[in-house]
């Protein structure tokens, strides 16, 4: 039987960062992904500056890909009310496929056993068990998204509100520089650019509207999205790169418990990460640096959850209950309106709201915790 210092269940961002981080730390680390490894995800793919130095810091060469920088942020909503400002810290364009790829590379150089496409079917102890073996570990993270996967013997409890993800990649004659949220009934679509000439459309929607058109995804953006003018106008100007969207369904944004039983969790498993809480893939990977250094410094597993809650309130608290304010307001069309005036009236406050949303920069040997 294979034994391993530590053992992460998913390969996203927050996962492949911790375990890059372990390995070049002298830990022996082996991941199990379920799905095919890179893969196209729903993701909004607007990454916050502040997680530049951090990617380039594990080896990744962002420096040679020419990608976007992003500057600028456009808000409007469907009773027309608009809002354009810019970022303090702005952020940069970059499809997840190519970031998981590079991480996936990344992780192969720095001695992490990788797995894709095998499902960890069950947890116990320090046991991982899949279709292919069984592995032993001192420690078990937990990175496998905003679900509840199957292993979980306390499940996460299920979202009042059920929302659905939509992607799509696309062409046109965007600005480069900006990132657009434009809000409609029940959601909101975010396009900024990515590499090879392309943008990121992405959106969030209230479920039971899908439904209401019978899951019918283009008669939903025709009935619902094209109410917001501005987003009508980005779907005609807009060449699709792929036949049909991808869609994920059961989204949920609030922060979970960070442990179960004997595991801790990090990145979205650990929070849910809303798309308005300054970038969560920037938070999935600070996420990760943090948990990291605690356990590199602290081996007893009850003190490490308890400094590991602590950290994560202090880091990430703040942010995504501001962004589950936000949430709340881009998801009503009558409030993002209101909100949408009192800061273009308030300059000081739209400074505020904006800005507060991303965090400073950070490396890999930047001191995270307390």
């Amino acid at each position: 039987m294979d034994k391993y210092d530590v053992g992460i269940i998913g390969a996203g961002i927050a996962g492949s960062c911790l375990a890059i981080l372990l390995a070049e730390e002298g830990k022996s680390v082996v991941v199990f992904e379920k799905e095919d490894y890179p893969s196209h995800k729903v993701c909004g793919e607007f990454i916050s500056l502040e997680s530049y130095a951090f990617f380039k810091s594990l080896g990744l060469p962002l420096d040679d890909w020419n990608l976007p920088i992003i500057k600028n942020l456009q808000l409007t909503s469907q009773k027309g009310g608009e809002l354009n400002t810019s970022l303090k810290t702005g952020g940069f364009g970059l499809s997840r496929y190519k970031l998981d790829h590079a991480l996936a590379e990344q992780m192969k150089k720095s001695g992490v056993h990788f797995h894709p496409k095998t499902k960890v079917t069950e947890v116990q102890n320090e046991m991982i068990s899949t279709a292919n073996g069984t592995y032993k570990t001192d420690l078990i993270i937990g990175s496998h998204g905003k679900y509840s996967p199957g292993y979980l013997k306390r499940p996460k409890t299920a979202a009042k509100r059920k929302y659905i993800g939509v992607k799509y990649h696309i062409k046109g004659d965007f600005k480069e520089n900006l990132i657009s949220l434009h809000s409609f009934d029940g959601g909101y679509c975010g396009i900024s650019k990515i590499e090879d000439n392309q943008y990121c459309l992405c959106y969030l929607a209230d479920a039971s509207k899908l439904k209401y058109h019978n899951n019918n995804i283009r008669a939903f953006e025709k009935n619902v999205l094209f109410k917001n003018k501005k987003l009508k106008e980005v779907y005609s100007k807009a060449e699709f790169m792929w036949a049909k969207p991808l869609v994920i369904s059961n989204i949920k944004f609030n922060k979970q418990q960070l442990y179960n039983e004997h595991m801790l969790f990090v990145g979205d498993a650990a929070g849910s990460i809303s798309p308005l809480s300054g970038n969560g893939m920037s938070i999935a990977a600070r996420s990760a640096l943090v948990l990291s250094q605690l356990i590199l410094e602290e081996e007893n597993f009850a003190q490490l959850r308890t400094r590991y809650n602590k950290e994560w309130d202090l880091h990430f608290g703040g942010r995504v209950n501001k962004a589950e304010l936000l949430n709340k307001l881009m998801l009503n069309p009558t409030a993002h309106h209101l909100v949408l005036k009192a800061l273009n009236a308030f300059s000081p406050l739209r400074h505020k709201v904006v800005n507060d949303m991303q965090g400073d920069s950070f490396v890999r040997n930047f001191r995270v915790i307390r």
